[in-house]
């Protein structure tokens, strides 16, 4: 973009310069009005365009700091997302360990409620037959009499 700058104004120069500057074996060259009005057209054209070009570069620079403020940032919350985790599978398996030592506890526990059940019906059943037996001892007693 600059050496097309520099190229029009050396052409430009070249133009505008009268013929006792150049040298005789040189041809001279004649520019209209119009061609020069032309050139400065495009010259401010030329202007317009860098400027803006120069404002977008700023812009752009602009928006590139502020998204790689947003990758740290975002980085960050990525790492203590990723310590979080870390942090919560950690809690995961002692609360899976826990869970599994209870469920072994309560089938333990059931086992001894239902191995307890067992003997109460055994010892009830025992009590009954002894019972029986007594009621029919004391019937017999109070009958032989």
């Amino acid at each position: 973009m600059i050496r097309k700058l520099l190229s029009l104004l050396l052409c430009c120069l070249f133009l505008v310069s009268g013929p006792g500057t150049c040298l005789a074996a040189e041809p001279a060259y004649q520019i209209t009005e119009a061609e020069l009005t032309r050139l400065d057209q495009i010259f401010d054209q030329l202007k317009n365009n860098n400027n803006q070009l120069l404002m977008d570069l700023a812009e752009s620079k602009q928006d590139l700091t502020a998204a790689r403020l947003k990758l740290e940032e975002y980085q960050k919350d990525l790492a203590a997302l990723q310590s979080q985790l870390i942090q919560l599978k950690t809690e995961s398996i002692q609360a899976r360990t826990k869970l599994e030592a209870a469920q072994t506890s309560l089938q333990k526990a059931n086992q001894s409620l239902q191995e307890y059940e067992q003997e109460a019906k055994s010892e009830m059943n025992e009590l009954r037959l002894e019972r029986n037996i007594l009621g029919l001892a004391v019937f017999i007693l109070i009958f032989n009499k």
